[in-house]
């Protein structure tokens, strides 16, 4: 949501030398010490990272797990050499949070007392939830309080002294400038080695005390709030001045956004110029953002790697390229860096914005205007993807012009034009009306051209500030849509699927979650407590073999894909594709998202749409015959399946697996629970009932360009390579889970593991939850304990399982799907 301030909100300063002191280069703090505190997202996700990190070393408290006692034993090497380095460096802790206490009663840093409140608190609050988390672990609070003086073992848990000193650099961070983070960062560092090496605590109770020092720190700023790092108009001036731009005052422009900030540089001698300035201590927002859309709506890749400065460089640049291309911009005057290492972008200010006019003022010719200036942009391959009322402005010459290019991109797909259309029409609309603002963009796109808009005119595409600005004015989006389609002529116009995630589909994944293992415990009669110690004792060298198989799954199924098509593919951009998969899979069904994205990569190879639908529709297939025949072929003939049960070293320890249920019952009873939601539900009875007709039209629609597709059967080569490759797929996932198996002192015949392993790929892959979440690691459990896993070993091997080749894979799926959307596969 934007913030705003009204210009005039801090009186504009003269530019004077006097603003070149030292103390610009080497400030301590990042912003005023009145300066308004904000609640980020980034808070929110350092505390579940750090909710995350605690509970491995929480299972094994007080430890020492076998990392603990190898890292202990190559600090130990270095001790007799660093003996007294150790001790300055846990020293320093107590030493940073004594700079740190100190700074805010200084007479150079005045007004600040209240930052002592949040060190205190985070201090209070790291030292509670440590005593919480050694109790846990069975110990007394009087260990506790030594902890945090002591500097001899025995060995802490969790390491007191860096938990609350931690949390105080972290409460500190946003307060204080990027060096001085820095520093925080480093003693927090050294401090956790000197905390091992001193043997004051194990390796699992630093990560325990550091979790704690990050959740602690996040809690306070979302308690609390921080600063975003703003300049002061002050500093502003003396920036603007190492740019050599004169100004005779500064004021904060009346619209701000999260990450940077707007200001308005007064000039007596020419035209005022706006400033935009990323400070090396602005809050940045692009990472939430960006992260965010991209998990959230298709066709987009999280923006990770501009860091001010190249956010600086690429608005400048594409501002520059759009004016020379004929579009109507805002003049660049300068960019670069201050001594202070702050990035700046100064351009001429803008006499009036969309935001500022009333309807009356804006006419027929402005909105021509405003959509000439967009067409220019897209002709010279630039898509704007921020417009809104703010983003619209005129020139002091009168021209309409567009900008603000922070998020601009260069040679963008049909899709960000479409967007870009999509953006400037809502934003007219607020202002003038559906009619007038539908007219304008029939004058400028034509009736095809906004027909072939409608698509794309839907919630999930407006950005942030946009919907904001919808809301406000209680707008009605359907509305205009049926303006639109109206003046278009054209009827029944799909909306595209857009959105990946919602909110609800979070919940819902959240649910499925906790009633499927509320089930587990009460229906197979798992011991939560001995799946504990079986995670605790598990051989984690043998789970990181499975991560490492798990990533030979991909290439069978990208010689299946191959196999799907009579056109010759690239290998490579196939095999990554692949991967590319495991990311969309974790937000839909597995075989819906490999269909999905299949066909998308189909189409960007120039294969027709039918044609398309029909390779994605057979590659999956392919996979689904694989699966069914692998079951049929165990289930008849002599190989060991259900009603064998396996070799297991704990069989006679009292965990038998007695009562453990039949598969059969099992498929029995996940067929009548899906029949039964599906007929129960009105919206999912309705879906049903129009599965068939939707798809033979579909069918019908797509006969000419599909007929085509389907003589890859009448070749056996390809037919074996589909088939091949998805059978190599199945054949490692059982290794894999065979390995996951082992790893807790289970073994069972491969034939058993493809069968419990094709049965929950199966039915998982067919329920609408997306990723399986719940519905696999049920099966799985329920799976191998019908071939005579104890029911703690098969809850364990199917988390461990579905953490290799599910909850992991994502992170490099991620670089896969940016990989492909770069060279333009997706």
């Amino acid at each position: 949501m934007r913030e705003g301030r009204d210009v005039g909100e801090e009186v504009g300063v003269k530019v004077t030398a006097a603003q070149f002191s030292p103390l610009r280069i080497f400030r301590m703090f990042s912003s005023s010490a009145n300066a308004p505190r904000q609640r980020r997202p980034t808070d929110v996700l350092m505390l579940l990272v750090s909710l995350v990190l605690v509970v491995v070393p929480a299972l094994n408290a007080p430890g020492p797990m076998t990392i603990d006692s190898a890292v202990a034993a190559l600090l130990t090497e270095l001790d007799a050499a660093l003996g007294w380095f150790w001790q300055l460096c846990y020293a320093a802790l107590l030493a940073w949070v004594v700079v740190l206490a100190l700074a805010p009663v200084v007479r150079f840093h005045r007004g600040r007392l209240r930052l002592l409140v949040d060190y205190a608190l985070a201090a209070s609050l790291a030292f509670v939830l440590a005593g919480l988390l050694a109790g846990l672990g069975g110990i007394d609070l009087a260990a506790v309080v030594d902890g945090l003086a002591t500097t001899e073992p025995p060995p802490d848990f969790p390491a007191v002294r860096l938990a609350v000193c931690g949390a105080v650099i972290v409460a500190a961070s946003p307060h204080v400038t990027r060096p001085f983070r820095l520093v925080g960062r480093g003693v927090l560092l050294v401090g956790a080695l000197a905390t091992v090496a001193l043997g004051i605590a194990y390796a699992s109770g630093v990560l325990a005390g550091f979790a704690l020092a990050l959740a602690a720190g996040a809690v306070v700023h979302l308690v609390l709030g921080a600063p975003g790092g703003e300049l002061t108009t002050e500093q502003v001036a003396a920036a603007l001045l190492d740019l050599s731009v004169q100004v005779d005052s500064v004021e904060f422009a009346a619209v701000q956004a999260p990450g940077e900030q707007l200001l308005v540089g007064l000039r007596s001698d020419g035209p005022d110029v706006l400033v935009k300035v990323f400070g090396r201590d602005a809050w940045d927002a692009q990472l939430i953002g960006s992260t965010w859309t991209a998990l959230t709506r298709r066709g987009e890749a999280p923006r990770l790697t501009m860091g001010r400065r190249e956010r600086v460089s690429h608005e400048a640049m594409v501002a520059l390229l759009a004016e020379r291309a004929g579009a109507p911009v805002l003049p660049v005057l300068t960019s670069g860096e201050d001594i202070g290492a702050d990035a700046l972008l100064v351009v001429e200010a803008p006499a009036r914005r969309l935001a500022d006019l009333a309807p009356a003022a804006v006419d027929d010719g402005w909105l021509a205007e405003a959509w000439v200036a967009l067409l220019r942009l897209h002709e010279a391959g630039i898509a704007h993807r921020r417009i809104d009322q703010d983003r619209v402005v005129e020139r002091r010459d009168g021209v309409v012009a567009l900008t603000d290019f922070a998020d601009a991109r260069l040679n963008p797909a049909d899709a960000d034009r479409m967007i870009d259309r999509v953006h400037l029409l809502v934003t007219t609309w607020l202002v003038v009306g559906a009619e007038r603002s539908v007219a304008a963009a029939v004058q400028a796109l034509g009736a095809d051209g906004l027909a072939e808009t409608m698509p794309y005119l839907q919630e999930p595409v407006l950005s942030r500030p946009l919907r904001h600005d919808v809301n406000t004015a209680e707008a009605d989006l359907d509305h205009l849509r049926a303006v639109a389609v109206a003046a278009s002529g054209a009827h029944d116009i799909p909306l595209v699927e857009l959105r990946r995630v919602t909110g609800g589909s979070l919940v819902k994944s959240a649910l499925v979650v906790f009633v499927v293992y509320s089930l587990i415990s009460l229906l197979a009669g798992v011991d939560l407590a001995e799946v504990v110690q079986q995670l605790r004792t598990a051989d984690y060298w043998l789970v990181l073999l499975a991560l490492l198989v798990a990533l030979l799954v991909q290439p069978g199924l990208a010689f299946a894909t191959l196999g799907a098509t009579l056109q010759r593919l690239p290998f490579l951009p196939v095999l990554v594709l692949q991967y590319a998969i495991q990311f969309i899979a974790v937000v839909l069904p597995a075989t819906a998202a490999r269909v999905a994205v299949e066909i998308r990569f189909f189409e960007r190879l120039g294969v027709t749409s039918g044609a398309a639908v029909t390779m994605g529709m057979l590659d999956g297939f392919s996979g689904f015959v694989v699966q069914v025949g692998l079951l049929l072929l165990i289930w008849f003939s002599a190989l060991p399946g259900v009603t064998t049960s396996v070799a297991s070293a704990s069989s006679s320890s009292g965990s038998s697996s007695d009562g453990s249920p039949s598969l059969l019952a099992l498929i029995a009873v996940i067929v009548v629970i899906w029949a039964v939601v599906t007929f129960a539900v009105p919206s999912r009875r309705r879906r049903a009932l129009r599965v068939i007709p939707n798809a033979w039209e579909s069918l019908r629609h797509q006969a000419g360009t599909a007929r085509s597709a389907l003589r890859v059967l009448r070749h056996p080569g390809k037919l074996a390579r589909m088939l091949g490759g998805n059978l190599w797929a199945q054949l490692v996932q059982a290794v894999v889970l065979g390995i996951c198996l082992a790893a807790f002192g289970e073994s069972a015949s491969l034939s058993q593991l493809i069968l419990v392993n094709t049965f929950v790929s199966l039915f998982a892959g067919l329920m609408p939850v997306p990723g399986g979440v719940g519905v696999a690691e049920a099966g799985l459990t329920y799976g191998l304990q019908a071939i005579g896993v104890p029911s703690a070993v098969a809850l364990s091997t199917a988390i461990a399982f579905r953490l290799v080749t599910f909850y992991l894979p994502p992170l490099w799926g991620s670089m896969a799907m940016r990989w492909l959307r770069k060279r333009a596969y997706l």
